[in-house]
């Protein structure tokens, strides 16, 4: 099955905050080294939702959102790709950190069109095929997987680490599942949403606490104990960032990956008293790139059961369910193209 192209294409664009619109735009360039993917479900992040709620600085109308994505190259053979290109010549790209590029660009940030149209183009290297065995729900998760490889491999756990992980959206989902397979114990989630909290226990968690309530944050310092060694904000709200380091044990790790707010305030003070550690963790490389595909494809992590499909002409209605009332989805994919 071979991919057809032509010089225009659909694409749902972000004309103002809280309002996506399906667009006729022009194709892509194709630059020299690039090749053109014809996409078939594009995957909502979280961070795209920030974006059409208008709260990411770097996400302005009109822009095309999106960067995750299941295609076909153009001799039909089904890819997903890596959607954050780095320039390959820094020193950050020199020594591996292409993550902290000086010049990285992402799909659907700034300036660069995103994955919710029919084609992209991106440099070959940033293509990966995939089997036939892993279906469109599966691979979709290839890149917010990554970070969450990225996360545990500079975080680095001891061996039968207690994990808290504060926020139970698609990071947090990923989070659990990837802990459970590196030797983690006794997990706790937090989060002011019942339905994701059920799906972190069905997944693994060993207990999960709704802080919503005045009883919340008091109920899971009790679970808590002694605290715990490593605390994940998979959130990234100011409540969620404070609640990681009040959970956090003596001489334990901190690890910040939410990108929920910009500034928030946080309780410095008692955590130097207790000489907490803090790591924070942005996106990921190459490495962790494969790597994550590699567990897709071995089926150790899957989320299909909570992920839900919709067509791009009822983007309107994606992002909007995404953004105030989830239910039990923790991925959305619009569908592009058959």
């Amino acid at each position: 099955m071979r991919a057809v192209y032509s010089e225009t294409m659909r694409a749902l664009v972000y004309t103002a905050p809280g309002r996506v619109e399906l667009e006729e735009r022009p194709g892509p360039a194709v630059l020299p080294g690039e090749e053109q993917i014809a996409i078939q479900v594009a995957g909502v992040c979280g961070s795209d939702i920030s974006g059409f709620l208008g709260h990411s600085a770097l996400r302005k109308p009109p822009l095309i959102l999106g960067h995750e994505l299941v295609g076909r190259r153009q001799d039909g053979r089904r890819v997903v790709a890596n959607p954050l290109v780095s320039c390959g010549h820094c020193n950050a790209c020199v020594s591996g950190a292409q993550n902290l590029c000086e010049a990285w660009k992402l799909l659907g940030l700034g300036t660069t069109a995103g994955t919710f149209a029919e084609y992209v183009a991106l440099p070959s290297p940033q293509v990966y095929d995939l089997p036939d065995s892993l279906t469109s729900e599966q691979a979709i998760l290839a890149e917010p997987l990554a970070n969450i490889v990225h996360m545990f491999r500079i975080a680095s756990p001891a061996p039968f680490f207690r994990l808290a992980i504060v926020g139970a959206g698609t990071m947090g989902a990923l989070a659990l599942l990837a802990s459970l397979r590196i030797g983690a114990r006794e997990v706790l989630a937090t989060d002011v949403n019942d339905e994701r909290l059920a799906t972190m226990r069905k997944l693994g968690a060993s207990a999960v606490v709704n802080v919503s309530g005045a009883d919340g944050s008091a109920e899971a310092q009790r679970v808590a104990g002694r605290g715990y060694d490593v605390v994940l904000d998979a959130s990234g709200s100011a409540p969620a960032r404070q609640m990681a380091f009040d959970l956090c044990r003596p001489g334990g790790e901190v690890v910040l990956l939410g990108m929920g707010t910009q500034r928030s305030e946080v309780n410095f003070v008692s955590s130097i008293r207790r000489e907490h550690r803090v790591v924070m963790s942005f996106a990921y490389t190459p490495m962790d790139f494969r790597r994550s595909l590699d567990l897709l494809i071995a089926g150790e992590i899957n989320l299909t059961p909570w992920t839900v499909r919709m067509p791009l002409e009822r983007g309107q209605e994606a992002m909007d369910r995404m953004s105030h009332n989830p239910g039990i989805a923790l991925k959305m994919m619009l569908e592009v193209s058959s």
